[in-house]
């Protein structure tokens, strides 16, 4: 009785695996990719704003510009993340109290295009402490070309420094995501 189990076990499992390996070596898949072949938007730093020179104990607020302009290609059709960085807060830390920026994202009608902004606010701010703020685009909001406005904000350096030999000034960075 065991030999005869036996062989019909072994017996199984030669049929049962011979349809598996039949069916994995016939089976085929066929996996396309292209390679992209132009940007989904155009950033360029807006020219208008000039930052003042801070010397001394100074305290000041920023005036109100464009920082940068955005552009999605006319055949892109999804969604944006566009974050703006201040990035080099170790240097500012050393020499500001705090740097407080407001910043808006605005299509050219100058109309809020932020679709994570909160009614009657719609701004975000960007400091030492919150280097980074985003801004979503959701496709068909508002009219492009966009823009990041500086709309505000303040600064105050340290009381105990001079500055002399030079002026601190914030470097701000935008980069655009798909979403």
């Amino acid at each position: 009785m065991k030999k005869i189990l036996l062989i019909a076990l072994v017996a199984l499992l030669v049929v049962t695996g011979g349809m598996f390996a039949y069916t994995f070596t016939t089976a085929t898949a066929t996996i396309g990719v292209s390679a992209p072949t132009s940007d989904f938007a155009n950033i360029t730093a807006g020219t208008s704003i000039t930052a003042p020179a801070v010397f001394g104990k100074f305290t000041g607020t920023w005036p109100s510009s464009t920082l940068f302009d955005i552009t999605p290609t006319e055949n892109y059709t999804g969604d944006l993340v566009i974050t703006v960085y201040l990035i080099n807060t170790g240097q500012l830390i050393r020499e500001y109290h705090h740097v407080n920026m407001t910043l808006e994202f605005q299509d050219s009608d100058n109309d809020t295009a932020d679709e994570q902004g909160i009614a009657g606010e719609p701004v975000q701010v960007l400091n030492l402490q919150n280097a980074s703020v985003q801004f979503a685009l959701e496709y068909g909001t508002g009219n492009s070309p966009y823009k990041v406005v500086l709309t505000g904000g303040g600064y105050r350096l340290h009381p105990f420094k001079s500055m002399s030999g030079g002026s601190y000034q914030p470097q701000i960075w935008c980069e655009i995501t798909q979403r």
